[in-house]
């Protein structure tokens, strides 16, 4: 913000998240590479440029070591990695929910559409797996996501929610879809 602390017309609201809450910043343009909080970070104010400080800062080693925001910095790669584990767990929900679709709904005409979405989510899937994170995909949880997703779909396969398994009928190499040929389950007749 400009020193004066004048409010100019051209200006764009950058909003971030800070660990007190949600803070709403009008800045002009031309004056956002200028940001800096008291403390001389640009943490609040623009997020994205202070990641690229703050890289470059470990860059430059032990001798831009006083400037660092070793506490943020600690915070956002905490996050950072939640985050990529939240993603995978989302993409395991889905593709759960997708194959209990094709294995349990009885339905033909959207198996080829729900079988092109699973083969998208494991591909992405895929990039997010590490050791650590397949560790704490925890199964059980996502199988229950899965089947919450899976009741909206009731509607267009009554007795659906009835049919489908207690417990996850897939393994983790199953969801995840390991190898050249993606795996999916043969479709169940619905019981009469």
């Amino acid at each position: 913000m400009p020193a004066d602390g004048a409010k100019r017309e051209s200006s764009s609201t950058f909003v971030r998240q800070s660990r007190a809450g949600a803070r709403s910043v009008r800045v002009p343009v031309n004056v956002v590479p200028l940001l800096m909080a008291a403390d001389g970070s640009l943490y609040d104010d623009d997020f994205y440029a202070w990641t690229q400080e703050q890289a470059e800062l470990l860059r430059r080693g032990p001798a831009a070591a006083n400037r660092l925001d070793i506490e943020l910095i600690a915070e956002e790669i905490e996050d950072l990695g939640k985050s990529e584990l939240h993603a995978a767990q989302s993409l395991c929900e889905h593709i759960i929910e997708h194959l209990l679709k094709l294995e349990y709904s009885g339905l033909d005409e959207p198996a080829s559409h729900w079988r092109h979405e699973i083969t998208e989510w494991r591909l992405q899937l895929e990039k997010k797996l590490s050791r650590s994170i397949v560790a704490k995909l925890d199964l059980l949880a996502r199988y229950r996501s899965a089947l919450r997703l899976l009741r909206y779909f009731e509607g267009d396969a009554p007795g659906l929610i009835g049919r489908v398994p207690a417990e996850c009928p897939y393994s983790i190499d199953q969801i995840i879809g390991s190898g050249d040929e993606d795996w999916f389950p043969a479709p169940r007749a619905p019981a009469s």
